[in-house]
């Protein structure tokens, strides 16, 4: 597809992404623009399964288990292993059906922020909080219109305030009775003087910058534009790094708050040939990583550092340790990886789940060994 030009429709999924902010942002200032008649551009959603570390070093993992999706066999559970600690605890929150899938967010150092997403009857998302490492959560939601099918459709500060990106209409949510205010759609981004240069294809993720400002990670139809933006005084700016020799469209895969920065995982392109460039902000400038051709990534992790790691596909891995360094292809991965989970001093561990059981492999000198095994209660036939 040529620059500038929009297909005739979308998928429903992502006809209408909107973005909720609640809590202190809706009084700061910044007026919704008109939304365009024209439909927005639909991106390719990141994939959900993914792990990150928190500012507590306890490390979270999301994947999803059971059976069949299309037969409502399929479960999304979370798993966490507290800083120092060598095993992974189950801690899905209970409760609610979670078939459609779970997105995270640390809202402070000892905080995380869950969000289920819509699935057969659920049209809205729930949401809970836990301070412990998963051990008990409280309601804290709902988000109405449901989440987004992106890992990065929430994101927290530790003042209590939030940015939730969501699909299916324009009602306005609730998060602990404070209330939700539209932001901007992806329509209305792409028609701002930050968005139009990026032609704005939709909204893949939201995060907050190291001052509190909300930061959005989009899909960009021009090349060599990489569509992140922030909002100030009422306006939105384009905060993306340039990314050189970037022939096609580029995506924001990911989108966290890393110290007083951001880092960012990019697609360039799509298909076979897609490649995977990571890029982290200091608050002053960007860094970025060499391209590594991936073609679609199947899952993604941040660490500790800065870290990023990604899956390719059954077998094929690799990982950054952070600014400057270079891609590490990883050896051969073990079956059912579903996700990395990157530690402090370069650890290395592969999540495996299938079926009914999560597998934790770490990564040594001589190869892949295997360090937990946990049993899961699916309760299959109770999506039916």
């Amino acid at each position: 597809m040529s620059p500038g030009r929009l297909p005739a429709a979308l998928p429903a999924t992502l006809a209408a992404v909107i973005l909720l902010i609640a809590g202190a942002l809706a009084g700061c200032g910044s007026t919704p623009a008109a939304t365009p008649s024209g439909p927005a551009v639909p991106v390719a959603a990141p994939p959900l399964q993914t792990s990150f570390a928190d500012g507590t070093g306890t490390s979270w993992a999301v994947v999803e288990m059971g059976g069949s999706a299309a037969q409502e066999e399929n479960f999304w559970e979370m798993f966490a292993r507290p800083a120092g600690a060598a095993a992974w605890r189950l801690v899905t929150p209970a409760g609610v059906a979670d078939n459609g899938g779970l997105v995270a967010a640390p809202a402070g150092r000892a905080s995380l922020l869950t969000g289920f997403l819509p699935s057969q009857d659920l049209t809205f998302s729930p949401l809970a909080d836990t301070s412990d490492s998963g051990a008990h959560w409280a309601t804290a939601g709902p988000v109405n219109p449901g989440l987004a099918d992106v890992p990065d459709a929430l994101a927290a500060r530790p003042d209590g305030n939030l940015i939730a990106l969501t699909s299916g209409g324009a009602k306005l949510g609730q998060y602990g009775g404070t209330g939700w205010t539209r932001l901007i759609t992806a329509q209305a981004l792409a028609a701002t003087p930050a968005g139009k240069p990026c032609q704005v294809t939709g909204l893949t993720a939201v995060a907050f910058g190291s001052a509190g400002a909300p930061v959005l990670g989009t899909g960009c139809g021009r090349p060599a534009f990489a569509g992140i933006f922030t909002e100030s005084g009422g306006r939105w700016h384009a905060a993306g790094p340039a990314v050189p020799n970037a022939g096609e469209d580029v995506e924001v895969l990911r989108l966290a708050s890393a110290g007083t920065g951001l880092v960012a995982l990019l697609q360039v392109g799509r298909g076979p040939d897609a490649g995977t460039i990571a890029g982290w902000y200091d608050g002053t400038r960007w860094t970025l990583s060499a391209p590594l051709r991936t073609g679609s990534v199947r899952s993604t992790a941040i660490g500790p550092g800065g870290s990023v790691g990604i899956i390719l596909n059954a077998t094929h891995a690799a990982t950054l340790a952070g600014p400057g360094a270079s891609w590490r292809t990883l050896p051969a991965l073990p079956r059912w990886a579903a996700t990395l989970a990157l530690g402090p001093g370069g650890q290395v561990d592969a999540i495996a789940a299938h079926a009914s059981t999560f597998t934790d492999w770490r990564l040594a000198p001589a190869g892949w060994g295997q360090q937990q095994t946990i049993r899961v209660t699916v309760p299959y036939g109770s999506s039916g």
